[in-house]
């Protein structure tokens, strides 16, 4: 850390989460705003390492896959939103494998993240409830997400009945692996701040609530065909797992998929760097326990 090694530093780790449907609720308050829908919490996520500084900065990191870092970005406006809000000025590093855009919550992970890092750095006595809603807030500002930050406070595969993180979240446990694969990136904010797409979406929300993971794969699949969401790229995977009988579905919003079970991994192997995941145990925590 050469410069900064006189610096206080905290770090901690928030898991993603991949949207499988979803239907935007915008309320008066940013806190009962956010968005009704089901996904699963993954184990890959954002690493935030948070020190002291005069002016606050963002870099954003993302590793490849023997796990070498490049710089993706020399600034975050949705961090810097967040530290406004927070009321301070911090150093910021991000670190994730997965990309960001890609319908993974990196964004919400890197909020959530940095939320209890700062609160730990400078001791500011925040509950686990006030990072997640500073979080929250600024992710509904930026429409960078809606309800990633409210899935990505626990673990598990989970089902949100009302919007915002203290509605009412459902969450069950698989130890069952997940693959996914991405073709590109999408604007998230484009897509939520168009009425078309909007309308579409709302129409094919599923009345139906999932109870297991199959389950979610189905009411996700069932609500990517009804939102024309499905890009081409997309449309030409998901035959492929059909045909192998693998439960498959468009990560949400993201220009990819995500499948269940091992065979997924060769499936899906064609069509780029595939990730595995596994559902996430649990939500954000510091990894410093103490301040380094």
């Amino acid at each position: 850390m050469s410069e900064h090694s006189h610096s206080v530093t905290v770090a901690a780790f928030c898991p993603g989460h991949i949207s499988g449907y979803f239907m935007p609720v915008f309320m008066d308050k940013l806190v009962t705003s956010g968005s009704l829908g089901g996904g699963i919490v993954i184990g890959e996520g954002v690493r935030s390492v948070v020190s002291e500084a005069h002016k606050s900065s963002v870099e954003v990191w993302q590793t490849d896959p023997v796990g070498v870092p490049s710089l993706v970005s020399n600034t975050s406006d949705v961090i810097m939103t967040l530290l406004e809000k927070m009321d301070v000025n911090a150093r910021i590093q991000t670190y994730s494998h997965l990309p960001s855009g890609c319908g993974y919550g990196m964004s919400a992970a890197a909020l959530l993240s940095t939320a209890y890092a700062v609160n730990k750095l400078y001791d500011l006595g925040m509950n686990p409830e006030k990072c997640t809603l500073f979080a929250h807030e600024t992710e509904i500002l930026h429409k960078s997400g809606l309800g990633d930050v409210s899935a990505c406070q626990g673990g598990g595969f989970v089902v949100r009945k009302t919007p915002g993180p203290f509605g009412e979240i459902t969450r069950r446990q698989d130890t069952r692996p997940i693959y996914a694969v991405t073709q590109s990136s999408v604007s998230t904010s484009e897509i939520l701040s168009s009425d078309g797409a909007m309308e579409r979406i709302k129409m094919a929300f599923p009345d139906e609530v999932p109870l297991t993971l199959e389950d979610l794969f189905r009411v996700s699949r069932k609500f990517a065909e009804r939102s024309g969401l499905i890009s081409d790229e997309v449309r030409q995977i998901l035959s492929v797992c059909d045909e192998n009988n693998i439960p498959a579905s468009m990560t949400m919003l993201g220009n990819g998929i995500f499948a269940l079970g091992r065979v997924a991994q060769s499936v899906l192997k064609p069509f780029g760097n595939v990730f595995r995941l596994n559902i996430s145990t649990g939500g954000p925590r510091i990894l410093t326990g103490e301040k380094i």
